[in-house]
């Protein structure tokens, strides 16, 4: 069974209540949906309670971030606030399934603000699902790898990617030949990403959707380091679909980063979800078939092929050698020189020469 993905809110989200003056950022690199929210200072009332948000699931991170650590305040329902420390991320542990809310509070002076970019929900078995996004991981088992995919770094990216990658992961790619299989049940997708030695050459890249390649490089103006990059977007009729990617084109220096993918779903509820217990497609999309054969399948193949060969080659010896043995043995004398006899259903009159 796949890991259950989260619903990514974006900042803008209009269900997101802002309780002081905001101010918000679009076009901005390195974010979802090219978005964040901030506030000009910690004062006016930020300190009591920046934003709120209620949500319907079993738990809930909230993805903000600054260049120094900091503090902040967070609360859980009717809880009371409990200071956070760190670069401005929350992780709720696990809750209830059901209706909760979280309060995100600043500090009340003196520190710089952090970047609200998303909401990430956990969501239980009836959380609605029409018009959401969700989004997995590319640590998913729903998510095949082949090749020579790896997690780490690559060595000559930046240590610590800032803003940091979704649930602090991405598989790396520098090897031609690299895939990856995904399968969905939904409609609009986006694959996210992220890459080390943008300068060095244009990363190419095919995505294969249905059937469907489309093959393209990196997205202009990218830099080393970017998070959040739309690698590859489309928008298909709600249903059964499957995603193939191919690395095309990149010198060995150079990794292309896979961090998450996201789609909405034509399932109302993730206990509806294809693959989830109990649940299983009535249709499948039509993958690349990739069958390999092992040595002892080619080694039988290839004698079955030779002795198919050797009995050929006999038999058509013998068949002529037959031919020849019956019409250059000794003739009758009485025959006459054209004579006719009966070959099959077909009368045939042809010179016979007497023998000496």
């Amino acid at each position: 069974m796949a890991q259950q993905p989260a619903l990514l809110i974006d900042d803008q989200n209009s269900q997101i209540g802002y309780s002081c003056t905001s101010f918000r950022q679009t076009g901005a690199k390195s974010s979802y949906l090219g978005t964040y929210t901030t506030t000009e200072g910690a004062g006016d009332g930020c300190n009591k309670e920046r934003f709120n948000y209620t949500f319907f699931g079993s738990g809930i991170h909230v993805e903000a971030f600054i260049l120094s650590p900091m503090t902040y305040s967070v609360r859980i329902d009717d809880g009371p606030f409990v200071k956070q420390a760190g670069r401005g991320s929350f992780y709720s542990p696990s809750l209830p399934d059901g209706e909760h809310s979280i309060a995100y509070a600043l500090p009340t002076s003196g520190q710089a603000l952090p970047l609200f970019d998303y909401i990430a929900v956990t969501p239980g078995a009836n959380t609605p699902l029409a018009g959401k996004v969700l989004a997995v991981d590319d640590t998913d088992p729903s998510i095949s790898y082949a090749g020579n995919w790896g997690t780490f770094l690559p060595f000559n990216a930046t240590a610590n990617l800032f803003p940091p990658l979704y649930r602090g992961s991405a598989h790396w790619s520098s090897t031609i030949g690299d895939s990856l299989h995904f399968q969905f049940e939904g409609s609009m997708i986006t694959v996210y990403g992220s890459v080390s030695d943008v300068n060095a050459f244009n990363i190419t890249t095919s995505y294969t959707l249905d059937g469907v390649t489309t093959t393209t490089g990196l997205p202009p103006d990218t830099n080393n380091a970017d998070t959040y990059l739309i690698l590859f977007q489309a928008n298909v009729e709600p249903g059964l679909h499957t995603l193939v990617i191919d690395m095309l084109e990149l010198l060995p220096s150079q990794a292309l980063g896979i961090d998450l993918i996201t789609y909405t779903p034509s399932f109302n509820t993730i206990s509806e979800m294809p693959n989830a217990a109990g649940n299983s497609p009535q249709t499948t999309a039509v993958a690349r078939p990739m069958k390999f054969l092992n040595v002892g399948s080619k080694v039988g193949i290839a004698f079955g092929v030779l002795a198919f060969v050797t009995f050929t080659v006999i038999a058509i010896f013998l068949f002529h050698k037959e031919r020849y043995r019956i019409f250059t043995r000794p003739r009758n004398r009485k025959f006459r020189l054209y004579d006719s006899f009966e070959y099959g259903d077909r009368k045939l009159s042809f010179p016979l020469q007497p023998t000496t």
